[in-house]
């Protein structure tokens, strides 16, 4: 994911903007236009490279880089050297830990990386609003991304680009209710569907926006993909016979069929009456996944993450920091 990062983060900038479908009427025209001036202006996730943070974000983004290496750059990052501690010891995964090293050897690389993510993408993005009835957003989000690197690591070995796809693929909504709020509205208190009334008020949708702004980032095709096509049902026209980690789209499935174990989870962010785990096996994605013959266990898989969601929600956003830990 780092090689080549100049290059990559060109053509992603160039790019962004093709993720976002015109309209010839003026009014949706006019959107799309500030639309793309507040992605080029304040649109981009990765932290600022000098910073802690944004060193950390390079680090686990290389598959050359050491847990030693990430280590010694988190303890420049107190607030984030204290989160780990905090998670280590979480309930979810009771390290008993004394001091930051146990910590982070404790929860491994893989576990770092998806904390930095969070840091990232929450600093970042702070200052974007979060609708009150939506309390849930960002714990649905961690729980989509925990999910969508957990099952797609059933099928191939995973790089992050899966957390970091379900941590942002509705970031769109916030975007809308920060820069947009009359069309976010319109779109929320609508008698249609979230999908018409989305296609009713907007040239794009909230799929498009989250895909545009990690183009804007730079981060790898594979997440931009998945996050632009996962409400797409042409995704099932492709062949199982492509191997997943060659298939282009298969994680926009993945993302597709998590997003519905967070509406079975009592995470719906629309207010709709909670699916039952049988309408979800019964769905287009889910029974399309199953053409490779894998034995998922999807409650038990929901149960486990969403335990450990909330607790990763809860280091984040309790606005409680825990006393730092010695190094």
């Amino acid at each position: 994911m780092e090689s080549n990062t100049a290059i990559t983060r060109m053509r992603a900038a160039n790019r962004f903007e093709d993720l976002l479908p015109n309209s010839t009427d003026p009014a949706k025209a006019q959107l799309r236009g500030k639309l793309v001036f507040l992605l080029n202006s304040q649109g981009e996730i990765v932290p600022a490279a000098k910073s802690p943070l944004g060193q950390l974000w390079r680090l686990v983004n290389s598959d050359r880089s050491s847990i030693d290496e990430c280590e010694e750059v988190i303890q420049l990052d107190p607030a984030l050297t204290s989160r780990i501690f905090r998670v280590a010891n979480s309930a979810a995964y009771a390290a008993n830990a004394t001091n930051v090293s146990e910590a982070i050897r404790y929860i491994g690389f893989k576990r770092v990386r998806e904390l930095v993510f969070n840091a990232g993408v929450f600093s970042q993005f702070s200052s974007l609003k979060v609708p009150p009835e939506w309390d849930v957003f960002w714990l649905r989000n961690i729980f989509v991304a925990r999910l969508s690197e957990r099952i797609a690591g059933l099928f191939y070995s995973t790089d992050g680009s899966e957390y970091l796809a379900g941590l942002i693929h509705d970031i769109g909504w916030l975007f809308l209710a920060t820069h947009f709020p009359e069309e976010f509205s319109r779109i929320v208190t609508s008698e249609k569907t979230i999908d018409e009334a989305e296609k009713e008020v907007l040239p794009f949708s909230h799929a498009n926006m989250a895909a545009a702004l990690a183009a804007r980032s730079a981060l790898p095709l594979k997440a931009v993909d998945a996050i632009a096509y996962h409400h797409k049902k042409m995704l099932m026209t492709t062949s199982t016979v492509v191997s997943p980690n060659q298939n282009p789209l298969f994680l926009g499935i993945i993302l597709a069929v998590c997003d519905k174990i967070a509406d079975c989870s009592q995470l719906d962010l629309f207010g709709k009456a909670t699916p039952t785990m049988e309408q979800f096996h019964e769905s287009p994605e889910v029974v399309w996944l199953g053409n490779y013959e894998k034995q998922i266990d999807f409650e038990s898989l929901a149960a486990e993450e969403l335990v450990k969601s909330q607790e990763v929600y809860t280091i984040f956003f309790s606005g409680d920091e825990a006393q730092e830990p010695a190094s």
